[in-house]
């Protein structure tokens, strides 16, 4: 492809070009004797062509074009990197071509070959020279060594004001050398890695190109296909966006094929990248062009450790990875496992986020997960695996232990002392948790589907932070893949209590009858194997369901049966009150409420469990709320409301605002009620409930009646 000055041409091929500037193969020859200064006239103007379609990425071209104001002072130095087939060359060239009349001594361009998969690196040496006679050098007066030809370069350079272009460096040491020693020369370096080194000690600004937005990846396709082609088949547009995920290379990849072939529906390829194991498949052309040729031109520069890692890397389904976890993944300590970590994001195989957490490109992890089943044996990919789940299983139980010491949870032998992990205060392990919940969630299912045996466990060491933060899908998520897990293992026990798990998880949905049916069936359960203290507590939870769907008589009869079995029973797994707690509510909701107030009191001075406590102070409010006092009702839904704000209930504070609203209104205090609702709305709306809707209806009907 000739240049418009037609001294120039690119090798690359159409697809390629919307990524990667090719090689430059001819330069400008000024031939003369030996020694002959470059003479004024020589401008040369080595710009590769643009690509046809681009993307106009404005936010980074302005951030380009701002470090021409300031090219009087130093020689500016930008460096724009970013992971393989995001678009730096094709940004780079795109805007250089713009900005060329600023430059009136030319440009030099060189395709450094960084990452190139046939061609070791450009020394710099090399492309020194091909400056040098592009500036009037006789080849034969180019100077023998790499320090000496740079010294002539920067003599030739000075007082000039020259764009440089130096496309896919491999790291700062190649370009070091090719830098004008003298004010008014632009230099622009694209990297597939970070080059740190050059932004520290040369002043050079950086900028980091990331993947395009939906938006921007519809209209490369559009680009290329037209909009009437688009236009009849939006769901597929959209899958194959979303399967290329926003990389340049894949979107013109695909375009391509549906270029080369119009007959194929566009639909055909979204369904052929709908599956990871394939989509690597999918967008591979053949030789250089596909997506899995250029991501193992970058992983092949990798450290052997880097490599490793980047393989276990791709093997956890989660969204995101800490640093714990990639070092539990690596069987290593953390202060290494960070230096890998560090080494991966340079190279933009892994983008680091805030709290040292790591997350991938989803074509580069499908990438990684496949050179690990390439490169990895079975036995070293299942033993990484199990470190992981280890590593979330152990801090999911130390979490417990801060935030819920009550929770019984069943002793499980630690394989690993460098997994173990301690919280030293209850927020700590709660900031864990919300961090990790998602993780934790991914592992459970992963973890359930290799049957491995630990997997319903960890299922049921996350029930109580799932309930403590209000995540009732993905508690309903993980009890459901526990119980498939525990029935996979013939593990009765993990069975009978993720039953339980899955009844609160319904109880929270406000699905009464189903939670009934769990916590039936896990009491059962517990009675069949012997374990009658586990089946008060599944009795107990059978009374709230009962509770809250209105069938108060057999609320209070399950309760005094679990009071009963709880009183022959050497251990407690229920808290302390939990049955005095249900026993209460439901006989004053039957008209007794000198016992109510009996039960739910000596709950009350009974119970550790904080969590119980928010529901039974909920419970005495709502008992003195039927009686009529709407005093007491008002305080101690106030104490539920403070108790559940004190452990993170979340949900449970909005409940207890919820009702506190009510009993507020039906006082007569609208203002304080519109604030109890408007507090629950906001947390019930964070959280995604469904009872949001509630809390509206009661805000819509206060604006009704007081439209002032």
């Amino acid at each position: 492809m000739g240049s418009p000055n037609g001294g120039t041409h690119n090798s690359a091929s159409s697809a390629e070009n919307v990524v990667q500037a090719q090689n430059v193969l001819g330069d400008v020859h000024i031939h003369g004797s030996p020694g002959t200064p470059a003479r004024p006239s020589v401008v040369p103007r080595q710009l590769p062509a643009t690509v046809r379609h681009f993307v106009n990425r404005t936010v980074e071209q302005d951030a380009l074009t701002t470090l021409l104001n300031g090219r009087d002072r130093t020689v500016l130095v930008s460096t724009v990197d970013g992971l393989a087939g995001v678009g730096k060359s094709a940004l780079v060239v795109q805007w250089a071509h713009q900005v060329r009349e600023q430059f009136p001594d030319g440009e030099l361009y060189v395709n450094l070959r960084g990452f190139d998969p046939a061609a070791d690196p450009m020394a710099p040496a090399e492309a020194l020279a091909g400056f040098l006679t592009a500036l009037g050098v006789a080849p034969e007066a180019v100077a023998a060594t790499e320090e000496a030809r740079a010294a002539q370069f920067r003599t030739l350079s000075h007082g000039r004001r020259m764009l440089l272009v130096l496309d896919n460096a491999r790291d700062a040491d190649q370009v070091l050398p090719l830098l004008p020693g003298s004010p008014g020369s632009l230099v622009v370096v694209t990297s597939r890695q970070r080059l740190d080194e050059l932004v520290a000690h040369h002043g050079a600004q950086r900028l980091a190109l990331v993947t395009l937005t939906r938006d921007e990846g519809h209209r490369l396709l559009a680009s290329f296909l037209g909009d009437e082609r688009l236009v009849d088949v939006p769901e597929a547009v959209a899958a194959l966006v979303e399967h290329c995920a926003g990389l340049p290379l894949a979107l013109t990849l695909v375009a391509a094929q549906a270029t080369v072939d119009p007959d194929v529906a566009l639909e055909d390829l979204a369904a052929e990248l709908r599956d990871e194991r394939d989509r690597l498949d999918a967008l591979d052309l053949g030789g250089r062009t596909g997506v899995r040729a250029v991501f193992s031109w970058s992983y092949r520069t990798l450290s052997p450790q880097a490599a490793r890692l980047f393989r276990l890397l791709g093997l956890p389904n989660s969204p995101d990875v800490g640093l714990d976890a990639a070092a539990a993944l690596a069987g290593a300590d953390q202060r290494s496992t960070r230096r890998v970590l560090a080494e991966l994001c340079r190279a933009h195989f892994l983008t680091r986020r805030a709290g040292d957490r790591y997350v991938f490109h989803d074509l580069l992890r499908a990438y990684a997960r496949e050179r690990a089943h390439a490169d990895d044996t079975d036995q070293e990919r299942a033993a990484a695996l199990q470190r992981l789940l280890d590593h979330y299983l152990y801090t999911t139980y130390a979490a417990n232990q801060q935030l819920a010491p009550f929770d019984e949870l069943p002793e499980i032998e630690c394989t690993d002392e460098q997994l173990r992990r301690d919280f030293g205060t209850y927020d700590e392990a709660l900031a864990w948790w919300d961090v990790e919940h998602a993780s934790v969630l991914a592992a459970i299912r992963q973890a359930v589907a290799l049957k491995m045996s630990r997997g319903p466990w960890l299922a049921r060491a996350a029930t109580y932070p799932f309930k403590l933060r209000g995540l009732i899908d993905e508690l309903e998520a993980s009890a459901t893949e526990g119980i498939r897990g525990a029935l996979d293992c013939g593990d009765r026990r993990a069975q009978a209590l993720l039953l339980g798990s899955l009844s609160a998880a319904h109880f929270f949905h406000r699905e009464f009858d189903a939670a009934s049916r769990c916590a039936q069936s896990a009491a059962e359960l517990f009675a069949e194997i012997g374990e009658h203290d586990w089946e008060a507590a599944m009795r107990i939870q059978l009374g709230e369901a009962f509770l809250e769907s209105g069938r108060y008589a057999d609320a209070a009869a399950t309760a005094r049966y679990a009071l009963q079995m709880q009183d022959n029973s050497d251990a407690q797994v229920a808290g302390d009150g939990a049955a005095d707690s249900v026993l209460g509510l439901a006989v004053a909701h039957l008209g007794d409420f000198s016992a109510a107030f009996t039960h739910l009191h000596r709950a009350l001075d009974t119970s550790s469990d904080q969590f119980l406590r928010g529901f039974t102070l909920a419970r005495l409010g709502s008992a003195y709320r039927l009686a009529g006092n709407t005093d007491e009702a008002v305080s101690s839904y106030h104490q539920a409301v403070e108790s559940c704000r004190a452990i993170g209930h979340e949900l449970g504070e909005a409940a207890n605002l919820t009702q506190l609203g009510e009993v507020l209104h039906a006082g007569g205090d609208a203002g304080r009620a519109r604030e109890a609702w408007q507090s629950a709305l906001a947390i019930l709306e964070r959280l995604g409930h469904t009872d949001a809707d509630i809390v509206r209806n009661h805000l819509n009907a206060l604006d009704a009646a007081d439209p002032d």
